[in-house]
Parts: structure tokens; sequence; C-alpha cells
């Protein structure tokens, strides 16, 4: 009976993506989480040096026997990828190659214990670099996803190192942290991107939850702005707290406040690893059902037990768009066992797309004569797709290659070889060098490691849906194109059905628009968005100001109010 029900619940969640996909643009994504752990997709960062050394090496990775979080493998492949795809080049680093060695706790869960080492000591803590380095040499670090671990591995650390996870202003500040450098993109362009989306959908009444810390805030402060400018009000704000023990005094008033606002629309600002992630696992614990608006970070799967096509119970997320890495897919096709020692079947945990145009021209039912959804997947050709942290590090790999590209050509000319070439002992020099790097990645990208702001950033949007067994889905469903004019910048896929089986995606509103014959009442200290409407007086009508007229013939109607 139990097998009976997995298989129903499959067949039906196959036929609405499969339905769903081919409406959209060609890109569908798919996820399988076969974690047993309670801990769903929390995150832990990791960490990385990078070496350029003579010759060609024989280097083998072996991380089979690591424990590495399932969503990290993806770094490792990024990583394999990378450095393959660079020692292949006979012009980056000719007659080189660059290696980065594994250690065993490159992606543990490091925040917790620096807290911990935080809170027991009343003074300055020198930690000890997770990286591990050779002593008198300076080697380039990559760290991430996480910008709080990252900060605090960073404060005494005089290494060079790229932070490949969302950009952070706070690792901006060179006077604090001179040898940190990013090579994300800033999201100067977010906030107009998301108010576009809600002006599109009518979607004018939002709640809102952030993390209370200084970057939230400035994105809150850049939403109201947004907000104001297209008659968009915050029906609540609920900041939460970093502190875990002040957070749980206060979890039961956050859960109240989203489940009895009429709000149908809930933005969701902040660091992952946090309270804040700890407050939207509890939420859809409770089932209760918001529509989501986020950062591609918030990509994850959650452990849901109830199940239903409802368009208010998907995740929308908005993600920096990047260029498809071709001859990855090919890389994990072909991948040498012998030198790359993993267990491959760990990154079907990541997201993987597959072409959803399958079912346009075929019968369904040839789809679906399996007693499995993994069995079904196996017939099907996936592709790994990368999240942006694993294409940001894919690029700074490649920042780290031009780098030592760029200093070796120096040893060179300057016949300075009292050390092995590839090696540098200035620090400084190599934190400089790495800082003013400009190139063009493989994809055709312009990487500029100075100026990471870019008004032109594209965003594509997507919808996630969770569903029990942990099974999740993910459809692109539209961009946001900051450069085109006004009117072209969003573009949202015209024929998408959504899981509701309609044309048209419910709005949020605090009040319903006044019918004719009626006019607006505001009551005092409410939100310009929330209203009464009031039957005009005898020999006046409203117009579509919702503002009474006199002599105008005044027809019967009734006020609604939106529930």
């Amino acid at each position: 009976m139990k097998n009976l029900c997995v298989f129903t619940l499959s067949f039906f969640l196959l036929e609405f993506s499969l339905i769903l996909c081919h409406l959209t643009e060609p890109i569908c994504f798919w996820r399988i989480n076969n974690n047993e752990d309670n801990d769903g997709d929390l995150r832990s960062d990791c960490g990385f040096f990078l070496a350029a050394v003579e010759g060609p090496t024989d280097d083998s990775y072996n991380i089979s026997d690591l424990r590495i979080p399932a969503r990290r493998y993806e770094f490792f492949l990024v990583m394999f990828f990378a450095t393959d795809e660079i020692n292949k080049n006979p012009y980056l680093l000719p007659n080189m190659s660059l290696i980065f060695p594994i250690n065993h706790g490159q992606c543990e869960k490091t925040l917790g214990d620096l807290d911990k080492i935080y809170s027991e000591k009343n003074y300055t803590v020198e930690f000890t670099d997770y990286i591990c380095v050779s002593f008198g040499t300076c080697f380039i670090a990559l760290i991430g996803p996480s910008w709080k671990t990252s900060i605090k591995l960073s404060i005494n650390s005089g290494t060079p190192r790229v932070f490949f996870g969302p950009f952070n202003p706070k690792l901006s500040d060179h006077d604090q942290f001179p040898y940190v450098h990013q090579v994300a993109t800033k999201d100067t362009r977010l906030s107009h991107a998301m108010v576009s989306l809600m002006f599109h959908f009518t979607w004018i009444w939002i709640g809102m939850v952030i993390s209370d810390d200084d970057q939230s805030i400035q994105f809150l402060s850049d939403m109201r702005e947004e907000m104001q400018r297209h008659g968009i009000c915050l029906a609540f704000v609920n900041m939460i707290p970093e502190d875990m023990q002040l957070y749980m005094t206060r979890a039961t008033i956050y859960d109240k406040q989203i489940m009895e606002s009429t709000a149908k629309v809930v933005m969701i600002y902040g660091e992952m690893n946090s309270t804040l992630e700890v407050s939207f696992r509890r939420w859809e614990d409770l089932s209760i059902r918001r529509i989501w608006i986020t950062t591609s970070q918030w990509d994850v799967i959650t452990n849901k037990n109830d199940f239903s096509l409802d368009f208010f119970q998907g995740t929308v997320t908005f993600a920096h768009h990047v260029g498809e890495i071709a001859n990855f897919r090919n890389f994990l096709q072909t991948m040498n066992s012998e030198k790359y020692t993993v267990n491959i079947s760990e990154s079907r945990l990541g997201w993987n797309y597959f072409n959803c145009s399958i079912s346009k021209n075929s019968n369904k039912k040839d789809h679906f004569t399996f007693n499995n959804t993994l069995e079904w997947t196996t017939l099907h050709k996936y592709d790994m797709v990368l999240s942006e942290e694993g294409y940001n590090l894919y690029n700074a790999v490649y920042a780290v290659a031009h780098t030592y590209h760029e200093l070796v050509l120096q040893q060179v000319e300057s016949q300075q070889m009292t050390v092995p070439k590839g090696t540098f002992t200035d620090c400084q020099q190599v934190s400089s060098m790495l800082k003013s790097r400009i190139f063009t990645n493989p994809v055709g990208e312009l990487v500029n490691m100075k100026h990471r702001e870019n008004q032109c950033t594209e965003y594509d949007i997507f919808i996630i849906w969770n569903f029990p067994q942990g099974l999740g889905l993910k459809v692109k469903i539209g961009s946001y194109l900051p450069c085109f004019q006004q009117s072209q910048q969003l573009h949202i896929s015209e024929d998408l059905e959504w899981a509701t089986g309609g044309s048209s995606v419910p709005p949020s509103l605090c009040s319903v628009t006044c019918t004719a014959g009626f006019r607006k009442i505001h009551q005092k200290q409410t939100a310009d968005c929330c209203f009464d409407c009031d039957q005009c007086p005898e020999n006046a009508v409203s117009n579509e100001t919702e503002i009474c007229n006199l002599n105008m013939e005044r027809p019967s109607l009734f006020a609604t109010k939106a529930q």
C-alpha cells in the first residue's frame, strides 16, 4: 500500500512537472534529496588553496571517504573541472599545473565552533585557519559561501583569499580585510527586479522578514523606496535577531505575525545557516502557505509532509543570470575515476536540469511506466546545474590562475629565480595583483575583480515547489533585464499555467478596488493600500479614481473588501 501511494504521488508529480515545464522556456530543474539527516540543506563552508607548480602533475583527488555535506559536492566537482581545464590550456600557465591539496575538514561546520570560541573569550582570538599552507609561501585561498564564517577566519590572516559567496559589503572593507577579495557581482538592481515582479502580479500587500544585520537593513531601505514608487505597501516587517536564544523567546510572535496577516506574499532576505533559516523551516513545518520571494541561495528542499499543487506554497527566487559552461557536462560524464575518486552519485543531490520539451510531441503515458522516480530519471539525460556559488567558485579559480600567470611572468622577466617558479613570498604583492585582475572567462563573461558592481546584471526568476519524499521541482518563469527600456525589463512567460490550473496568478491585496459608485475611505494609522469602500452620496458616483463626483448617474453596486 505504501509503495502504491509513493508511485501515485510520483506519477502526478512527474505529470505536473512535464506539463508545467514545456510551457515555459526549456529550463527545468529536478532534485531528489536522499539525505536522511534532519538538517536538510543546512549549509557549511568550504576552503581551498591553490598552488602553481612546475610541470604536469599526476596528483589524484580522493574525496570518497571524506564527510562532505551533500550540497558541497558541487564545489569539489567545480574545483576538479576548473583546474583540469586550466591545466590543459597551453597559454594560461604553460609548463605548469594548478593544484589544490585536499584535507579532512575542508567543509566542516566551523561557524558554530567559532561562535563558541568568541563567546568564551573576552579578548581577540587568533584563529587557526583551516586552510593549511606551507610556511613562507603565499598561496591564494578560496573561502565561502558564508560571509560570517569567512569574516571570522580572515580577521587576523595575511593570506590573500577570494570569497565566492554572495557579495557582502562587509568584506569590501579593505582597511579591516586588506587581503580578502570578492568575485560575486553586487546586487545593485535586486530591489528593482523584485518590485517589478510584485507590480506585474498585483502583489501590493507584502510581508517582509529579514535578518537583523546591516546588509539586510540596507536592503529593506532600498525596498521601501522602490515599493513606494509603485504603490506597494508593507503589511509587516519582522527582523529576526541573530542570537538563537533571543530568537527563541520571540519565535511564536513571528509565527503569529505571518499566520494572522492577510499578506499572501512574504519576502525573505538574509543569510542561510542562521536564525532566519530556522524561522523559514519552522514556517514550512507549520504548513504556513505563502508565496516566498527570495534570492538564489534559498534554493532549498524542505522536509514537507503535506502535498498540494498550489501556487501559494512555492518559493520565487531571483538569481544572477550566468552563462552555461558547456564542457562541464562532458567532464562529469568522462571523469577519470582513477584521478578523481568521488562518489559521483552524490552530485545528484544538487539541482539537475533536463529538456522540458520532451513531452511536447510525445505520449506522456510513456514516461510513467516505472515504479519509482529514480528509475524514471535514469532514462533521461540530466545535466548538473551550477549554483551561483558554484559559478562564483569557477570564476575564482580562474582569477587565481590569471594572477599566478602575471606573477610568473614578472618572475621570469626580472630573472629573480631564487625560489622555484610559482613560489611567491610577498603576500601584499600577490593580493595587489589579484584584486586588479580583469579577464574574460571561458563562458565569455568579463570578470573584473576590482569593480564587481554591474548596473546591467541580469536576473533569472524561478519558482520552486517542494514535495514529500525529498523531491523538488524548479522552473524558470521569467527574467529581469535592467538595461532595457522600463517596459521591456521584466519578461514573464505568457503561456505558463500555474499549479492551480488557472492562467493567472492570484493577487495579494489588503483591500480590493472599489467598484463604480463607491469611494475609498482610509482609516487613521493604516497603510495606503488598506481602505474601506463607502457608497457615494445621492447624485454622485465614482469613476476610475474612486472619488465621488456630482451630477453623474450612480449605479447600485456593493463594496467589497479583501479577505
